[in-house]
Parts: C-alpha cells; structure tokens; sequence
C-alpha cells in the first residue's frame, strides 16, 4: 500500500544521499512515498509568500515509470495548494506540462485554482 507523509526527521535526508543524489534544498518541508513501510520516493517543497514551490522530486530507479512519481507529485500538489495562490517547480522539465503547469523564467507554474485531479486520484478539485 502506498502513502504519502510529511518528515519530521532527517529520513528523506539519509534516503537521498543512500540513492546518491546530490540535493542542496532551501528550508522546507520533505515529503516521503512509501510502499508498505519502504521508503521509495521523497519530495521537497520551500515556500515564498503566495506560493509553493517543488524543488525536488526522487523515486527509485525500481519503481520509476509505474506511476508512482504521479502520485507523489500529485499528494505534494494537492496538500500545498490549499491556501497559496500558486504552485511552482523550481525547474523546467516537459514532466509537468501534463500536470498543466506552463514554463516560467526561472521553472513551471501553476495557479492553484487551475490545478484539477481526476477524481479517482483523489485531489481536492474537478
């Protein structure tokens, strides 16, 4: 079963430098995927004043391209939309065109009002 939960710990932290992966995020919050009580993705998100913004976005290379990385993606977007205006990627990558995010000078964009989920992911909107 998978889920989705904020850490309060440094456990995204190990997860990413175990995976090898060089992050050098702002202050924020880290967002763990878990498959049972396997650690199998990890998401960061730093806050501006009318905006989210998703600086990273891992999943292991064994669950890549399953789904999984909507999911995340999607829980992320869903839990941080609520109350800002606006939802950013702090990089440009065609991934989230499908989210409907549109390219920015400096990553993506979204206004949060625009962002609709199918209802059987179960996003807040549609």
């Amino acid at each position: 079963m998978l889920h989705v939960k904020p850490v309060i710990d440094d456990s995204a932290e190990r997860f990413l430098a175990a995976e090898k992966v060089q992050a050098n995020y702002s202050q924020g919050v880290d967002v763990a995927l878990y498959e049972e009580e396997r650690m199998i993705g990890a998401a960061h998100v730093a806050f501006d004043t009318d905006c989210a913004v998703l600086e990273g976005v891992y999943l292991t290379p064994d669950r890549r391209g399953c789904g999984f990385g909507d999911f995340l993606t999607r829980a992320v977007m869903d839990a941080y939309t609520r109350s800002l205006p606006l939802f950013k990627v702090a990089y440009k990558s065609d991934y989230f065109l499908k989210f409907g995010f549109a390219e920015s000078e400096d990553g993506m964009v979204i206004k949060s009002e625009e962002i609709v989920f199918p209802s059987h992911c179960g996003g807040h909107k549609g």
